[in-house]
């Protein structure tokens, strides 16, 4: 039941404050859509609010600064408020229980926990959709401005990509929706001419005429630029993933809701991304995410969902959700075996049977098995994967080479080069990442090691005793029908016939394989199918593990992985003797694992650079600002007119200069989108002027009659008004052109000096 009482109503309570108001003899005894109001303590003071998720007494809090209030929505600002909340898995165990949970405008959170956890259903539930939630309420602002990012968003195959963009349930989007189709009739000669009056009013209320270029600088950033053009049922789903993450940033949602939104993109699109939540002030953001610098980066706060129903919050980054759950741990861990210390006491008075006729007997019995219950309470920690060390074959003196490798997808200027003249041999032990832009051929070169795609010329030179080890970025499995352990077993029978065992240990059963891989229980009979995309992904890489590889090549390997696999893989490959590449856009996995970078720059290019990941993108963009800041010393006139990077600057000569530069190049970006909306202003000019003859003709029809023609006069009045607001428009545009046409003409004069 999705509530949308007026928050008004709770007096600024929090959730938690909320849910005993709901439940004490003294609540008022009205509700609305199912959930009680609460009435203001008498004694005007703030109530005390309680841990969220409190399972058993064993849900907890745990806050860097001491401080738990922040974290609560209360007041005016609260966005969204859900309170028990409640989803179990096939029937039998939970995935959350009791949760209650508030946001504020402006709060970011992350939400974490193993596969399986429910963190997925929970995004989906408090953004609104009722799948999976059996219990609980949940209250949205009215009139809140969502937006979902879900991790296989939903599109109409036959869209274009700025269409699809386009198709968000949001007033602009609407409005962009309506205003188009008032165009096209208008077009066809079906003017309404108060539908086109109200359609005008609202683009400028909304200032939605930029909307278009704000589409665009989004696609651009994330990666979208090369595949502008197609329909989405032509898109990968990682494509789709893109588009569906543009469209939720180009406005300022109330709420944003994103399911693993790091996926698929670049590390450039990653770090865009973060610039561009943190500028999202007054946005409410509630997102999971496997990337530890995402979440470091984006957000203060933490809810864990341990995978035994329990929720704890955490005020801090990524260690201090790790600080805070170990010390949870560890205190579960001390209260179990204080409880199994005095219940081997309690044992001996048992077995001696006693009849319990007295009352402090019988309180002793129920103390017994009290401690029973404690001391059998496994506590929040859940099993964690344990990766079974895989026996590495043995490396020959060759393993990889590369000589003079040139490879590139089809020819001329619209040619894709992928390697050109690339020459490199790898070293046993070499654990190397792969960094560049989406489709400067990352996982192309993969394909090349593999000998799937044959290079152009050049050669690359296989060893004889190689057995590679591909983890792709997306799962493929021959039967999905299977379950889990029919599908193990079968790679189990493969392993033994090959190299005598999984991962060339012998004795290891299926079984004991599953629960190493943590697909213990029921969980062992699913189907494949049926499994999460991060419980997909762990069985994949037992199947890659399987063989014994010595050459290991990840492509995305984090991707829809919890973290604690995350980091149980980057302890296994440490540790592996063998050779690894890597692409991923996580940049602490990179920086964990990886010796030197590959870095790719979309131009055939490949760089070594010996050092971690985090160092590259310091360096790449301090070269950056020094290109740009030489580019603008250089470009000052010297005596002859020439560009001069010789010349002495004054600070105050770089400081105009680089004003100067700004100044053009926003110029030259408005002008790129002003024939667009010179298209619009245009046509609405035109149903304004239409409009205004209208009104001189009921003017005339007003006759003697003064204030009917004064009120006629006031709405003529209006309409000149805005007239003239467009025309200025229009004008300014027009000289917005004009002067990127004079910049262009010097920078080419410029340019064509500089060459003689």
């Amino acid at each position: 039941r999705t509530s949308t009482f007026p928050h008004a109503a709770m007096g600024g309570m929090s959730c938690a404050a909320l849910s005993r108001a709901a439940s004490s003899p003294r609540a008022s005894p009205w509700s609305t859509h199912g959930v009680r109001r609460a009435r203001a303590s008498r004694s005007g003071g703030v109530p005390v609010t309680r841990a969220a998720g409190k399972r058993d007494g064993r849900g907890s809090e745990t806050w860097k600064d001491g401080r738990a209030d922040a974290f609560d929505a209360t007041g005016k600002d609260a966005v969204l408020i859900g309170k028990g909340l409640r989803k179990t898995h096939d029937g039998e165990r939970y995935q959350f229980r009791n949760i209650d949970f508030a946001l504020s405008e402006g709060q970011r959170v992350a939400i974490v926990g193993p596969n399986g956890s429910g963190k997925s259903t929970l995004l989906s539930v408090l953004a609104g959709k009722d799948v999976g939630r059996e219990d609980g309420e949940l209250w949205l602002r009215k009139d809140l401005n969502l937006a979902f990012l879900e991790q296989e968003p939903p599109f109409d195959p036959e869209l274009g990509v700025l269409e699809a963009v386009y198709t968000r349930d949001t007033p602009l989007m609407r409005l962009l929706r309506r205003y188009e189709k008032v165009m096209a009739d208008a077009s066809a000669g079906h003017i309404d001419e108060s539908k086109m009056a109200a359609v005008l009013e609202q683009m400028d209320t909304l200032e939605a005429w930029d909307t278009e270029t704000k589409a665009h600088a989004a696609l651009d950033k994330l990666g979208c630029s090369e595949f502008l053009s197609r329909k989405m049922g032509e898109l990968s789903g990682g494509q789709r993933k893109r588009v569906a993450l543009a469209a939720a940033l180009i406005e300022e949602p109330d709420l944003l809701i994103l399911d693993e939104p790091t996926n698929h993109l670049s590390v450039e699109g990653v770090e865009w991304l973060e610039h561009r939540l943190q500028q999202m002030t007054n946005t409410a953001t509630l997102l999971v995410s496997h990337d530890r610098a995402f979440i470091d980066a984006v957000c203060s706060d933490i809810l864990e969902l341990d995978g035994t129903g329990g929720t704890h919050r955490h005020r801090g980054g990524y260690a201090a959700y790790l600080e805070g759950r170990e010390t949870r741990w560890a205190a579960e861990a001390q209260r179990v075996a204080a409880a199994k210390n005095t219940l081997r006491k309690e044992q001996e008075w048992m077995r001696r049977q006693p009849k319990a006729r007295g009352t402090k007997e019988k309180a002793r019995v129920e103390r017994f098995h009290s401690l029973t219950d404690k001391a059998g309470d496994k506590g929040s920690r859940t099993q964690t994967i344990d990766l079974v060390e895989s026996k590495s074959l043995r490396m020959g003196d060759v393993i990889v080479e590369f000589d003079n490798a040139s490879l590139a997808f089809g020819e001329g200027a619209s040619g894709k080069k992928i390697l050109d003249g690339f020459s490199f041999a790898f070293s046993k032990g070499e654990k190397i990442g792969l960094v560049g832009p989406n489709g400067a051929g990352k996982t192309t070169f993969l394909k090349t090691i593999m000998g799937e795609v044959a290079l152009d010329s050049g050669w690359v030179s296989v060893g004889e005793t190689i057995q590679f080890g591909y983890y792709s970025q997306i799962p493929h499995f021959r039967d999905e029908n299977l379950s889990v352990a029919e599908f193990v077993r079968e790679i189990e029978a493969e392993a033994s016939h090959n190299v005598g065992g999984f991962g060339g240990n012998s004795g290891m059963s299926s079984y004991k394989l599953l629960e190493k891989f943590n697909f213990g229980g029921p969980k062992q009979m699913t189907q494949i199918k049926n499994l999460s995309g991060g419980e997909q992904r762990r069985l994949q890489l037992l199947s890659v593990l399987a063989h014994c590889p010595n050459f290991l090549i990840l492509d995305e390997p984090t991707n829809d992985l919890d973290l604690d696999t995350i980091e149980a893989l980057e302890e296994m490959l440490v540790d592996f003797d063998g050779c690894v590449l890597v692409v991923s856009h996580d940049r602490a996995f990179v920086d964990n694992l990886v010796d030197h970078i590959f870095v790719f720059d979309g131009k055939g290019g490949i760089d070594d650079w010996n050092g971690d990941y985090s160092a590259l993108r310091l360096y790449l963009r301090k070269m950056e600002e020094a290109r740009i800041l030489e580019k603008e010393r250089g470009s000052l006139p010297s005596a002859d007119g020439v560009g001069s990077v010789t010349s002495v600057l004054t600070p105050e000569q770089v400081s105009a200069e680089k004003q100067k530069k700004q100044h053009e190049r926003d110029v030259l970006k408005e002008a790129h989108n002003a024939p667009s909306v010179l298209d619009k202003i245009e046509r609405a000019l035109v149903v304004l002027e239409k409009e205004v003859a209208a009104i001189d003709a009921k003017m005339l029809a007003c006759g003697a009659d003064a204030t009917k023609a004064q009120s006629v006069q006031f709405e003529k009045d209006a309409k000149i008004a805005k007239q003239e607001l467009y025309m200025a428009e229009w004008e300014r545009l027009e000289f917005v052109i004009m002067e990127a046409e004079e910049i262009k003409a010097a920078l080419d004069a410029k340019e064509g000096a500089a060459a003689r």
